[in-house]
């Protein structure tokens, strides 16, 4: 009898904390990128910081798994953007985050050449599309994206 209790004590409990969990999800803001740091190049690998304002208004932390972008900048093709490693966003922050980032390109010496005709520029305009993979408590969720913008380096 004890046992059965317990059972549905239990499962009351796990009921609630999902139908709250539900209801508490708040919607992920993310600002336009402040600034682009230029971390170095090997290979075919270019390693760059990207200063992005985010704000997580859920109880929760949020972790960004992979990131499968392409990336044009100023109508060119530059390569496949991919995070280095896993970016977490704190539970209840508004703020700068600092992504650290992979763009492979297929041809190093014409990314290179590209690169050194924007080392004066002071902005660019940097396009991204492809998927995102997110996890936040137990739920993982793929998503779409597809930005363009100016970006001040």
């Amino acid at each position: 009898m004890k046992k059965n209790k317990i059972k549905n004590i239990a499962g009351l409990i796990v009921l609630f904390i999902i139908l709250s969990s539900c209801d508490a999800y708040k919607s992920v803001d993310i600002g336009d990128i402040e600034n682009v740091n230029f971390k170095g190049m090997v290979d075919n690998k270019i390693s760059l910081e990207l200063q992005v304002p985010v704000t997580n208004p859920n109880g929760y932390k949020i972790k960004i798994k992979s990131m499968d972008l392409d990336v044009t900048i100023n109508g060119s093709y530059l390569g496949k953007l991919k995070n280095s490693s896993e970016i977490i966003i704190p539970a209840k922050s508004d703020e700068v985050h600092n992504f650290l980032v992979d763009i492979y390109v297929k041809n190093a010496l014409s990314s290179i050449a590209s690169m050194y005709k924007l080392r004066k520029a002071k902005n660019l305009e940097m396009q991204i599309e492809g998927t995102i993979k997110v996890k936040a408590l137990l739920n993982s969720k793929t998503i779409k994206v597809s930005e363009k913008q100016d970006v001040s380096i």
